[in-house]
């Protein structure tokens, strides 16, 4: 063998270690994905996550009103659909009709989009025979909206074991409650290791759009100026096979469980936070929240606001004010609160442009794709 192949020969042999490493470490991540209006920014509607367990589930939350339904082709497989509640810029009242890679997508509110008489959360739960879990009576609602696409009745979700696990992929959607205090577990069916999924508490109301109600009741409760309620509002706490404990919180105002269930007993790590103001917490009370559970990092949601320009944050924006209220919060981990030899640490604000793949090791430390 001459000199040059032995060369790259032990060239190559340097280089494999690492390489393989690095894919095994980047197995072990977990993968989220926002599904917004425009591809590289943060938009005023934007609440749809898809997160990919290193085991390969795929659960979206909130898919919102930013995918264009079941053809959406950023969403690929989605096993689990979450539902925090039923307002339509969570199931989804109308489905985007704009192309989000477009240079003139829109990021404010009045974006192009289409109604959805079933909602785009029904929408893709059919077409990918999805799980979906919400309040008892919300997982009941959004049931009639799969059969009524389908034409047939839609399954409950089963619930095995202890940890009442359900195996993906499906073969047909099927619905499920997920309450505060509930569990479930979501494992793909060639791992022996599962997603956990909790209900929490969220405090803040669930009525539907009036466009998903059929004409009879519509009227009625138009007539009546009030709407219909559809089960309580809640957040979710996944605790996904590499250890990471992502807390969304849907939309919430502060709970006593902040404290004591998600610093606690859940030890939450990382934490999808609404700041929309006025109908959810604001910048200075969800920084608040942020310091009452101890994660490591946080993503803003439900912002309500053109947030950034360029995939940088627009200065005096309610996301930029979050982001400096919670860069000047120090806090300890979760289990070093009674030492006090153990240094204050930063909580890190991730930015959740569309279209780009943020991905997270367990202790929530961000390892790609993430914009401060």
């Amino acid at each position: 063998m001459n000199q040059k192949w032995q060369t790259m020969l032990l060239m190559l042999a340097l280089v494999a270690p690492a390489s393989v490493a690095q894919a095994q470490t980047q197995a072990r991540n977990v993968k989220i994905t926002p599904i917004g209006q425009r591809t590289g920014e943060f938009c005023a509607l934007d609440r749809a996550l898809l997160f990919e367990d290193p085991t390969g589930v795929r659960i979206l939350y909130d898919p919102g009103n930013t995918t264009s339904g079941a053809t959406d082709g950023r969403l690929g497989d989605v096993h689990v659909v979450l539902l925090t509640h039923a307002h339509g810029d969570h199931l989804g009242a109308v489905t985007l009709s704009q192309n989000p890679d477009a240079p003139n997508a829109v990021c404010a509110g009045n974006f192009q989009s289409i109604p959805t008489p079933n909602s785009a959360a029904a929408e893709i739960a059919a077409a990918k025979n999805s799980a979906v879990f919400a309040n008892a009576t919300l997982a009941s609602f959004i049931g009639t909206k799969i059969t009524g696409l389908l034409g047939a009745p839609t399954a409950g979700c089963p619930g095995a074991g202890l940890g009442n696990e359900v195996v993906v992929p499906r073969t047909s959607p099927c619905t499920g409650p997920l309450n505060s205090g509930a569990k479930r577990t979501i494992r793909l069916s060639t791992s022996t290791l599962g997603v956990q999924i909790n209900g929490v508490t969220a405090e803040h109301p669930s009525d539907p759009p009036l466009t998903l109600l059929n004409d009879q009741l519509r009227t009625l409760l138009a007539a009546n100026g009030v709407t219909a309620y559809i089960g309580l509002s809640q957040g979710f706490v996944i605790t996904f096979t590499n250890g990471l404990t992502v807390y969304l919180s849907g939309d919430t105002g502060w709970t006593h469980e902040m404290d004591s269930m998600l610093k606690t007993f859940f030890g939450v790590n990382l934490i999808v936070m609404n700041i929309g103001d006025s109908f959810v917490t604001g910048p200075p009370e969800a920084a608040f929240a942020i310091g009452l559970i101890h994660p490591a990092a946080v993503i803003p949601s439900h912002v309500n606001e053109v947030a950034t320009t360029g995939g940088n944050v627009i200065p005096g924006t309610r996301t930029d004010e979050f982001i400096k209220l919670v860069s000047d919060l120090r806090l300890r981990r979760v289990d070093d609160t009674r030492d006090r030899r153990v240094p204050r640490r930063r909580v890190q604000v991730h930015v959740p442009l569309s279209g780009t793949t943020m991905q997270f090791d367990g202790d929530a430390q961000c390892v790609s794709g993430c914009r401060r």
